[in-house]
């Protein structure tokens, strides 16, 4: 894995972790477009599972189709 692969890993597993420790609602944005909205519960190497924001339904999402995940409020990546 190059270099720049590994920090990218890093960083994607310090946002996860802190949106999941801190409950920061996240909006994930799919490839084609689709917005979700809710909290992250637990991911893994290709998977992030979302709680739905008002139903609570819990969503299975591939990391391959998630184009961005904006959190709602500023999250520490340190």
């Amino acid at each position: 894995m190059e270099c720049c692969q590994v920090e990218s890993l890093k960083l994607q597993e310090r946002l996860l972790n802190q949106v999941i420790s801190t409950k920061v609602p996240v909006t994930i944005f799919t490839t084609n477009g689709v917005k979700m909205q809710g909290l992250v519960t637990a991911y893994d190497a290709y998977t992030i599972s979302l709680q739905g924001q008002g139903d609570g339904r819990q969503n299975i999402l591939f990391k391959s189709a998630i184009s961005t995940i904006v959190p709602l409020k500023p999250v520490s990546l340190k």
